[in-house]
């Protein structure tokens, strides 16, 4: 007996340090206690549940794995080792949508933030189909606009926030990517101005670097309260995204492959019947196409001149035409030489895992990318690597690299003699364009190879094409783009108690951008002798954060969460030029050895530098999970500015369904308000007056240009100003969140005001200070706006689902003060410009138009022909009027069906393509031949007679009918350039409807596809912006000659947009 009750004792003593009772306390993120929150071991049905205070107890046996989970919060995975208690913080769940991302990149509960913020599903994002995340974006966001330069690939695209909150600078909102900002510059310096300030190539954005299939969440946070804490670089709104990260377990694999067609989206309608030449009379080498009928010519064969001619690549020989007898025409062909259908391959190849105290995503992804016009090409190659590790109970290390190439040619155009489309859509009719390059003879017998030959140098017997060849522009033309960039953001979190946090953080930020820019000799202007230049980028963005975070129980109900933190930021900027022009010889070949003699060369450097720090804190209080207090400060100090500069915010929520209202038919109200005040910095190196190199002096007989004589120096221009301030924009919103129906219908309201005050300007001095310009704090502008969110679940069952959403937004902005400057021109160069005007919404449209009666009426002259003002004059606003994107989600068993819709209502649109072309005669508009039933007058005081069958139109502007013929639309005021045109007739309605993506998708998951060891295989087709409805011909208004800019509503021979189609194929392991 006593043997047995030994072993028995012992045997029991085993069992019970083999199995202890482990004893633990379960915590929020910020340290409160979770009761109710389960504690699982691993594999088993064996748990309990936490108490009111958080703690429980369980047996367990080391080695096992305690899983700690809370609906709403990431689970925790916890190794039983000898240890007797154990305290578990949980984090909040960021694939919910009640949970948002704040600026500083903590997971917060959205339901109980005052301040406003848009998320957008990570699904929304890579469904869209488009190879750039701002692009994705579109119609998904209230208070959200984003405008799209072009159709090239890789193009950028301007993202605005609330309307416009600045005048001269960026008005790019902040890019938060996983805590840290992101570099989101759109560089047009250094060789891009080559063919002018409103030529060159649009260029990408820097966020287009990042991959969309890497991205977890994207949070668009818009009133001021919400991004106070960024001070001067959050004016204009923040967008916060999140990468993806790893989750414990087996790893989890998936390759993704899409390719896509792309087509342009609106073609212009040109005519066919009318020839080169003036009059009516066919002219070779003339630039319009007010020629001949060509239906009228006698269709015989074309008679040459003897002399000179040009043999063609293909050994067709052109000759001077003499006599012009063919009736064929070419537009058709003319297009297709340098249009076509795009193509796109994406590859993209995941790994995402962990153990019991690390996770790790692996991605890796390759875009090659060909355009609808040809050799526009855009290729990305994306790798990262996210990994975490918890070093100790107290300890959290995690590093986010990331690694961006990419290459990208893209295409001339807009005010450019050396664009695509300005050469395109100019040819007439009856030119044949296709053979571009050759040879041309002359009538001595010279040679000239390599010749280029336009419709205006017909056998090519000039170098310079006057206007370029299309087939020359996309084949010959070099405007080649490489960037390589690293992204590295380490994160040490420390947790040394269960209410106390330290996080350190950290980012390098490293891109090199090398751009080519190639003109052969035989282009346009003054490139037809060659010109090369090479630019070479660097930036280097560095940042640390240094956050304390600690909770407080004030109170039965009443928690305190305090923040605290510390920022530096250092932003640098280097930009090398070299350019050479007039080669010595006539080669394709990029080398600087084309002309090697110092009067050919130049150089230029640009280097600006940058750099910030600010403490910050912020306190949020709740009391009794009802109301939510936040306030936040931010002192910042910056190398632009003269001292530091405090930015202020608080917001409250009242979910007043906790206790004022209790309804079966509403299960959440919140009303909420905030207030703050964000900033702008100013430009570097604007304290004090710098000096300037490499300048000339053109006024005399001989010009001079310094750098003939060894270079020197002056005094710029620009008076430095030593007294300068960041731009202070101060916001309040109020607004109401609601849901209906156990949570199925939501519909949230904003109203905001904001004044910006302070904007920084270049405003004209008087001629006596001895100076032009001066940079300061001279504008003050206002936004006034609202926004609408609805969202409905229809149907939630097990096979089948169908939901609906509404987004809604109006903003109305006025520039209220210019310090007596009467407009600044934000599109140097264009007749019709883009302007800051007091009185009037930013960006108006600008230029000369109709004189006008008191009563609105035309002042017509003697003729019945209106007249055009003696300045220019506001033409209309290119802001719309409102905003609203319509979204469908739709599932039945294995099918999913999306769709996402935008509109936008109202605003005005200069497509002065158009009206250039009136003067060209190149479109359908001017194609019209009647015979008048009546004599009528023409622009030049002419009356034709009834019975005379003329080119042109009738219209009557309130004298009478008149007859529009080439004397309006070529040399009177209907048709062409410079500031003697009444563009108000140019002026249209910016409306515009798009079906953004269509997409229908279909879940592969049955027993053929586990056998092969898979989890399920997803087949998805996706249209992009295939229904387009405008009121403009041949041009979307959602096009930008400026590109990603503050202008807007201006478009001149723009590359044109796109829509287009895509097949994915998902295998996920």
């Amino acid at each position: 007996m006593k043997q047995f009750i030994t072993t028995l004792f012992l045997f029991s003593s085993l069992v019970l340090f083999g199995q202890g009772g482990i004893s633990g306390v379960v915590l929020d993120e910020n340290g409160g206690p979770l009761p109710g929150a389960n504690v699982v071991i691993e594999n088993t049905s064996t748990g309990v549940s936490t108490d009111f205070d958080g703690n429980f107890t369980i047996n367990a046996n080391s080695g096992q794995v305690l899983v700690i989970s809370y609906i709403g919060y990431t689970s925790e995975y916890i190794t039983v080792g000898n240890q007797d208690s154990i305290t578990i913080s949980l984090q909040l769940d960021n694939e919910l949508e009640e949970v948002v991302v704040t600026a500083l990149g903590f997971a917060a509960v959205r339901d109980q933030q005052g301040s406003t913020s848009s998320v957008i599903a990570t699904d929304d994002v890579i469904r869209s189909a488009e190879p750039t995340v701002v692009n994705a974006l579109s119609g998904k966001a209230s208070g959200v606009r984003i405008t799209r330069s072009n159709g090239d690939p890789g193009a950028g695209s301007t993202i605005r926030i609330r309307g416009a909150n600045t005048i001269d600078g960026s008005i790019q909102p902040l890019i938060i990517v996983d805590g840290v900002p992101m570099d989101n510059t759109t560089s047009y310096a250094g060789g891009n101005n080559i063919t002018g300030s409103n030529g060159g190539v649009t260029q990408g954005s820097r966020l287009n670097d990042i991959n969309p299939n890497d991205i977890e969440s994207v949070q668009v946070l818009k009133g001021a309260s919400a991004g106070a804490l960024y001070g001067s670089k959050a004016a204009n709104g923040v967008v916060v995204i999140t990468t993806k990260k790893g989750s414990r377990g087996e790893a989890k694999i998936t390759f993704k492959s899409s390719y896509s067609f792309d087509e342009i989206s609106e073609r212009i309608e040109m005519q066919d019947t009318w020839g080169q030449g003036r009059s009516g009379v066919f002219g070779t080498n003339r630039a319009e196409s007010w020629g001949d009928w060509i239906p009228g010519r006698s269709g015989s064969m074309d008679t040459y001149k003897s002399g000179a001619f040009f043999t063609a690549e293909n050994g067709t020989v052109y000759k001077a035409i003499d006599d012009k007898n063919s009736t064929q025409t070419y537009v058709d062909e003319n297009f297709d030489s340098v249009f076509g259908t795009g193509h796109a391959l994406q590859n993209d190849l995941t790994i995402s895992g962990g153990g019991d105290n690390s996770t790790y995503f692996f991605s890796l992804g390759h875009l090659d990318q060909d355009g609808m016009i040809k050799n526009a090409t855009y290729e990305r190659t994306n790798a990262r690597l996210n990994y975490e590790a918890k070093l100790n109970d107290k300890i959290t290390l995690s590093s986010k690299m990331a690694y961006t190439f990419t290459k990208s040619n893209r295409i001339q155009q807009s005010s450019n003699v050396s664009g695509l489309m300005l050469g395109l859509l100019r040819t007439p009719p009856d030119f044949d364009g296709r053979d571009y390059k050759g040879t041309y003879t002359s009538s001595g017998g010279t040679e000239y190879v390599n010749r280029g030959r336009s419709y205006r140098k017909p056998i090519g017997q000039s170098s310079n094409q006057s206007y370029t060849n299309p087939l020359w522009t996309v084949n010959e033309q070099t405007s080649l783009t490489k960037v390589n960039r690293i992204t590295v953001t380490p994160q040490l979190t420390i947790k040394p108690t269960n209410w106390f946090s330290i996080i350190t953080r950290g980012n390098v930020d490293v891109a090199d951008d090398k751009r080519t820019y190639f003109f052969p000799v035989g282009d346009a202007s003054s490139r037809a002798n060659g010109q090369f230049q090479e630019d070479v980028i660097d930036i280097r963005n560095s940042s640390l954060d240094i956050i304390g975070k600690a909770n407080f129980d004030l109170a039965d109900n009443i928690n305190l969460t305090a923040t605290a933190g510390w920022s530096y930021n250092d932003r640098k900027y280097n930009r090398i030029s070299g350019n050479i022009t007039g080669f010595l010889v006539n080669s394709s070949k990029q080398t600087t050895a084309l002309n090697t003699s110092s009067e050919a060369s130049s150089f230029d450097n640009y280097r600006s530098f940058r750099r910030s720090n600010r403490g910050y804190g912020v306190l949020n209080l709740d009391v009794a999970n009802e109301l939510f207090l936040n306030v936040s400060g931010a002192l910042e100090s910056a190398s632009t500015i003269d001292g530091s500069f405090f930015y202020p915010a608080a917001d409250v929520a009242w979910v007043v369904t906790e206790s004022a209202i209790q309804s079966d038919a509403i299960s959440f109200a919140k009303l909420r308000g905030s207030w703050g005040q964000v900033g702008v910095q100013p430009s570097a190196h604007k304290f004090e007056t710098l000096a300037e190199g490499g300048f000339g002096y053109s006024t005399y007989s001989d010009g001079l240009d310094s750098n003939l004589f060894g270079g020197g120096f002056r005094l710029d221009n620009n008076l430095g100003n030593p007294n300068l301030e960041p731009e202070i924009k101060t916001e309040w919103e109020i607004g109401a969140d609601l849901r209906f129906l156990d949570d199925r219908m939501s519909l949230s309201f904003t109203y905001y005001d904001n004044i910006i005050e302070g904007i920084l300007l270049d405003v004209t001095l008087s001629p006596s200070s001895g100076y032009a310009t001066q940079y300061g704090n001279y504008g003050e502008m206002t936004n006034i706006g609202m926004e609408i969110d609805w969202g409905y679940d229809i149907i939630d069952e097990a096979d089948f689902g169908l939901s609906t959403a509404i987004n809604w937004s109006r903003n109305d902005n006025e520039v209220t003060d210019l310090y007596g400057t009467e407009t600044i021109n934000l599109s140097p160069g264009a007749s019709v410009s883009s302007r800051a005007v007091v009185g009037y919404p930013l960006g108006v449209l600008y230029g000369t138009g109709s004189k006008t009666n008191p009563d609105g009426s035309f002042e017509l002259n003697s003729n019945g022909f209106p007249q055009i003002t003696s300045s220019p004059i506001v033409l209309g606003d290119p802001n719309p009027d409102w905003r609203a994107g319509v979204s469908m989600n739709m599932r039945y068993k294995k099918w999913r069906l999306n769709a996402v819709l935008e509109h936008s209502h109202g605003g005005e649109f200069s497509p002065r393509t158009l009206w250039v072309l009136n003067r060209f005669g190149t479109t359908a508009e001017t194609a019209n031949r009647l015979t008048l039933d009546q004599p009528l007058v023409n622009y030049r005081g002419n009356t034709i007679a009834a019975g005379t069958t003329v080119r042109g139109n009738v219209k009557d502007f309130g004298g009478g009918p008149v007859l529009l013929d080439e004397n309006w639309y070529r040399t009177g005021i209907g048709g062409g350039f410079g500031d003697n045109q009444a563009y108000n007739f140019s002026i249209a309605d910016a409306t515009w409807t798009k079906l953004r993506d269509l997409s229908l998708s279909y879940i592969w998951d049955d027993s053929r596809i586990k056998s092969l060891g898979l989890s399920d295989v997803v087949l998805t087709f996706t249209g992009r912006d295939l229904i387009n409805i405008n009121e403009v011909d041949g041009i979307d208004p959602e096009i930008n000659t400026k590109g990603v800019s503050v202008a807007q509503g201006v478009e001149y021979f723009t590359n044109p947009q796109t829509k287009g189609f895509l097949f994915s194929l998902t295998i996920n392991y």
